[in-house]
């Protein structure tokens, strides 16, 4: 009994350590590209309140949107997919300890319905990367929040 005992405290001390590494030990980069995978995977997933709760409160683009617009015209344009990947390729990051700036290029696979065709013609023809603003609003990992995202490229329709 005792030696189970002494495992159990044994895992129970690696996870905290892991756990203590993983929550504070993790560089600004780090810590933001596994914000910007978990943004990237709730987008594919159409997860609109994952999405919308990755967002600043004051999220503002170039297009005119704010956080709740962002997320209404993203679910409109990508709602008709069945099924969505984005595959992206990571070409700069730039992290301090509060900011970031994520830039990729990012392809859309998918099957769907409706404009979904249109929409990933369109993301697909950009030649332009896609820029990912981030500020950290608090002391945790998962405390990175996007300020906005741009393509020079991109055009929204009127």
């Amino acid at each position: 009994m005792r030696t189970f005992s002494l495992i159990i405290a044994g895992l129970l001390l690696a996870w905290l350590c892991w756990f203590g590494w993983w929550a504070l030990g993790r560089s600004p980069k780090d810590q933001v590209l596994a914000r910007q995978a978990a943004f990237i995977a709730a987008v594919e997933d159409r997860d609109w309140d994952e999405v919308k709760s990755m967002l600043t409160d004051d999220y503002a683009d170039d297009y005119g949107h704010d956080r709740e617009g962002a997320v209404d015209d993203a679910s409109t344009a990508l709602g008709g997919f069945i099924m969505l990947t984005l595959k992206t390729e990571l070409l700069q990051v730039q992290a301090t300890p509060n900011l970031a700036m994520v830039k990729l290029k990012i392809q859309m696979e998918g099957k769907g319905l409706g404009i979904s065709e249109v929409v990933a013609a369109q993301v697909n023809n950009l030649t332009t990367p896609w820029f990912f603003h981030w500020h950290k609003k608090g002391r945790w990992p998962w405390d990175w929040k996007i300020v906005q995202i741009h393509n020079d490229e991109l055009r929204m329709p009127q």
